[in-house]
């Protein structure tokens, strides 16, 4: 009998008259993590999937993957069994073998690969993940290595690590507080699409109440543009000098919050003007703290530790001070070095740059101003995927700090589950050698660098690796330069993929793995989830062999590390995860919801910023311990030319996909049938394209396919493309597109990276685009992506 028959079932499970029963879980097709009510009949099948109108973020909205779950639940390609190859490397020949055999094979691969060669043998990564991210770094690390292939380098860290080091928490994705919020200002972002009903729902609520919006994109098909009270069209790539022009105009027109600036960010601290170095107090005086910063003291008119009692900080300022050794040393306030900084980005200056008009700029940096305390901005990949991505991002949260706008009703809150989520607690502790054996050159990922390591599986430098597990995965999908990477997955001994479908990556597979779809497993629902943590829980057990990402995980950790996975089911991992909030597994199944993080704004009164000076840094000390430029600023980091006169955007979104996944599903794919470039009218008449053309995108470093849809939503020297094509769809006659033929990442370049966190240029790329001749359409030779048969 099955499992989800039996008596006990949880509070949140609703038996209906029929023998079926209604379960109160959540979708798991984007991060949004929306609250659903799985409708199941008395054969234990699926038959109905809607919005839960008891979901405190989404107040019952799904977005079409959600309503289209049963499909992909159903589907006739879907993974069942495990399966090892048996002909050559994408070939497409399979052979059943059971979990047991699976798993002892991995396990035993594993652990003579680790005995032979060290642990950093053996890769662990996964996609943009599906709630294995803590679990996934823990395994990696109780192995002995956590090179954690991601993409991470192109989303989530980038953005979370800048904000981390600026502020000490996440607060510019989900912390913004839209719901309450006087104006938001999408920077880069869609969450309409890629988050849609926990976002559409707050964004929706606080516009009927006067909010105003401010869109920050360059593509006008961003479903908030036409609604917004301004919409910037900016220039790809030129954020940076868009922030610093709205600083200057913040800043100059006396709107920015001076008392926050003064007591909660490190404004006043004293920087050595030559050196760009902090001043510490062993700098001023014998025996002084090498950890206390400086201030210059209005009342005595000299340097003094910033935590002595009684100071009065000057913000602004340039001062001979005496130093403890003999000599003296001209130094500025960080406030001072800010203003020298923003002085050149007038509003003209920065139209010039960006593209975007100059009263446009200058009246919605008023806007912002003029609605804080309480006015916030979410960014995302829009930033993200830049050479100038660090910058930029620090920029976006300088602005944030200067206008107060940190942990108060309506602005970008400080939600602590990312603090928690990638802290040691869950991930255990990094092992002895991870920073010796860590590759790549970057400064501030904690990892290895995707491109490193892809480098490093073809040349065996600086020592070999022989493995590479992915859960939820599709490196030939997320990551740039598709062709270095198939090259180094043809070159490893031993490739694992895990996941729904039989994908490009898993075609090159050693062994494959069937996921449990979210309808079909456990999870806690906490990323993306605001204030809350869900019950994600099972409607149905999972069919055929299918297995949970999250089981696969922790069963993998016991056999090769058990000392670090006690947990003997799920359960007990999750009890573990709960344990800070006093509740059990169960009786989250039996609420479904509960709230994590209360409704306390301004926490940091009471414990400070988890920053190097407990404050918010205008000026990084990471960034400069680390050789980067601890003061925002703004890069000039690619331009056209005239062999490539155009900027391409990739990754543009879709509602209906998640990133590669899901062009197999027919509700979905009807959506948006075929890979298509935006261009404009007017540049596609010079070009001599028209409406569907089949066109070449080609860079400096690759050309592909992809179908003309003119539009007037992107400026003339700017075109859009997705990202993610490969999978055909059978049911209705739609073709795949193998061998990268539409693979938007042919084009980026790997050895181009922005240097703290290895970033390539996704977003703002130099492209040349022509009419593609009937002879060139079919393209390069392709693998097999036929349909997995055990």
């Amino acid at each position: 009998m099955s499992e989800m028959k039996r008596k006990d079932l949880p509070a949140s499970i609703i038996p209906t008259s029929d023998g079926g029963r209604i379960v109160k879980t959540n979708c798991f097709e984007s991060h949004s993590k929306c609250g659903v009510l799985v409708y199941v009949d008395k054969n234990e099948r699926v038959y109905k999937v809607t919005g839960n109108p008891e979901d405190p973020n989404t107040k019952g909205g799904i977005c079409s993957k959600a309503q289209a779950a049963k499909k992909i639940l159903y589907h006739p390609e879907r993974l069942n069994y495990p399966m090892k190859r048996v002909g050559e490397k994408g070939e497409g020949k399979w052979e059943r073998i059971s979990w047991e055999e699976a798993m002892d094979t991995i396990t035993n691969k594993f652990l003579a690969y680790k005995e032979q060669y060290g642990p950093e043998s053996v890769v662990f990564g996964q996609g943009t993940g599906r709630g294995v991210n803590q679990w996934n770094q823990r395994l990696s690390k109780s192995f002995g290595m956590n090179h954690f292939c991601t993409p991470a380098h192109v989303c989530l860290f980038p953005d979370m690590m800048t904000s981390m080091i600026t502020f000490g928490f996440f607060p510019i994705w989900d912390g913004a507080d839209y719901g309450n919020s006087k104006c938001i200002v999408l920077w880069g972002s869609n969450p309409n699409w890629t988050e849609g009903s926990v976002s559409n729902t707050p964004m929706a609520e606080a516009r009927e109440k006067g909010a105003k919006l401010i869109v920050i994109d360059p593509h006008f098909e961003h479903p908030m543009a036409q609604k917004a009270d301004y919409w910037l069209p900016i220039r790809p790539g030129t954020d940076g000098a868009l922030a610093m022009s709205w600083m200057n105009v913040i800043i100059k027109e006396d709107l920015y919050d001076r008392p926050f600036v003064e007591r909660w960010t490190n404004a006043t601290h004293l920087i050595d003007a030559e050196s760009m170095s902090p001043i510490t107090e062993s700098a001023i005086r014998e025996g002084g703290s090498e950890g206390e910063f400086v201030v210059w003291d209005r009342q005595s008119g000299r340097p003094v530790g910033a935590k002595t009692a009684g100071v009065a900080p000057q913000l602004e300022g340039a001062f001979e001070i005496s130093l403890a050794g003999g000599g003296r040393k001209t130094v500025k306030t960080v406030w001072s070095l800010l203003l020298e900084r923003i002085e050149p980005y007038t509003p003209e200056r920065a139209a010039e740059i960006t593209w975007v008009d100059a009263e446009t700029i200058r009246n919605a940096a008023r806007l912002y101003a003029t609605s804080s305390p309480g006015a916030c901005i979410n960014t995302m990949q829009g930033l993200e995927e830049h050479l100038n991505c660090t910058s930029s991002i620090r920029d976006v949260c300088c602005l944030i700090g200067i206008t107060g706008n940190l942990d108060v009703r309506g602005g970008n809150v400080w939600l602590p589950f990312w603090n928690e989520m990638f802290s040691p607690r869950l991930t255990g502790p990094d092992p002895p050698q991870q920073m010796e054996k860590k590759l790549g050159d970057l400064t501030l990922y904690p990892v290895s660098q995707p491109r490193a390591i892809w480098k490093t599986i073809i040349t065996g430098k600086p020592y070999p690796i022989k493995a590479y597990i992915t859960v939820a995965g599709n490196p030939l999908s997320w990551s740039e330069d598709s062709n270095l990477v198939e090259e180094a997955l043809r070159k490893l001994e031993f490739l694992v993929v895990m996941d729904y479908f039989l994908s490009p990556t898993a075609q090159l597979a050693d062994i494959v793995l069937p996921s449990a779809h979210w309808t079909e497993r456990d999870y806690i629902a906490d990323e993306l989830c605001g204030r809350y943590f869900f019950a994600q829980q099972r409607a149905i057990d999972p069919l055929y062999e299918r297995k949970s990402d999250i089981t696969f995980v922790r069963e993998l950790g016991r056999r090769i590390a058990p000392d670090l996975w006690p947990w003997e089911t799920d359960e007990e991992m999750f009890d573990f995860q709960l344990e800070p909030y006093h509740i059990t597994w169960k009786e989250l199944q039996d609420k479904w919801v509960v709230q994590t993080s209360p409704e306390v704004y301004r926490k940091y009164e009471k414990q400070g910023f988890e920053t190097p000076s407990g404050l918010v840094e205008i000026y990084s000390n990471v960034l400069k311990s680390v050789g980067s430029d601890p003061l925002p600023s703004y890069e000039e980091v690619t331009a056209p030319t005239a062999e490539y006169p155009l900027i391409l955007m990739s990754g543009r979104r879709y509602p209906n996909y998640y990133h590669s996944a899901y062009r197999g599903i027919s509700w979905l794919r009807e959506l948006a049938p075929h890979p298509m470039v935006d261009i404009n009218p007017k540049t596609a008449q010079e070009l001599g394209i028209k409406e569907g053309d089949l066109v070449w995108i080609e860079s400096d470093h690759g050309k592909v396919q992809m179908f003309a849809h003119l539009t007037n939503g992107v400026h003339p020297r700017v075109v859009s493309a997705p990202h993610g094509w490969w999978q055909s769809c059978e049911e209705l006659k739609l073709p795949g597109y193998p061998k990268y033929i539409s693979n938007v990442n042919i084009l980026v370049d790997s050895a181009k990276y922005n240097p703290e966190f290895g970033t390539p240029n996704m977003r703002a790329l130099p492209v040349n685009i022509y009419k593609a001749t009937k002879s060139e359409i079919p393209g390069f030779p392709h693998l097999n992506l036929g349909r997995a048969k055990p």
